[in-house]
């Protein structure tokens, strides 16, 4: 599958999708993350409103939709439109990295670290770490296994890409519940 867009002359998705391909180098080296967020600044910049991709991504305003997945490397770039009041409980990608960045709106990212012994199957508490605020043109990674949550903080809807190491539905990773301390599965694999 190549990127989700007419053919048209060279736009920002496409040329981020092919700096990345450039920079993927069997996708092993620990400094990708922060590659890939500088990447994405410049992407998110350059991107105009009125390309066809763009201008059908804000029409649609989905919660998800694929713009892209890599045939060869299988990292992923989701764009989403989160309305006011959407919310993702705290969860981790487990050995995938993630990278979001906002293109309009914000949105708000709390990431949290486990406390306690851990020794309870199923059972974790959290203690938040840090809670920072996207807005446009700002781009955040997070490494592999890092919990964090997503929260809509702008009124209007909020436009939000997010890259992915690798499809997370063949991944083993869990979501939270801060209130009960219960840890989940999500469906992968």
């Amino acid at each position: 599958m190549g990127i989700a867009h007419e053919p048209s002359a060279s736009s920002a998705l496409d040329e981020f999708i092919e700096e990345v391909r450039s920079a993927w180098c069997g996708g092993k080296d620990p400094s990708l993350p922060f590659k890939v967020t500088a990447l994405m600044e410049r992407f998110i910049a350059a991107s105009r409103p009125d390309d066809a991709w763009l201008a059908r991504l804000i029409q649609e305003a989905r919660p998800g939709r694929e713009l892209y997945r890599d045939p060869e490397h299988g990292f992923v770039l989701m764009g989403h439109s989160h309305k006011t009041g959407h919310h993702s409980p705290p969860h981790d990608h487990g050995p995938c990295w993630v990278v979001y960045g906002v293109g309009q709106g914000a949105i708000e990212i709390t990431t949290y670290r486990r406390t306690g012994d851990g020794r309870t199957p199923g059972r974790a508490t959290l203690e938040e770490k840090e809670r920072v605020q996207l807005t446009p043109g700002i781009v955040r990674p997070y490494l592999p296994g890092e919990i964090h949550a997503t929260r809509e903080i702008d009124p209007g809807p909020s436009l939000v890409f997010r890259f992915l190491s690798a499809d997370l539905d063949q991944v083993e990773r869990y979501r939270y519940d801060l209130e009960t301390g219960t840890v989940t599965r999500h469906p992968g694999r």
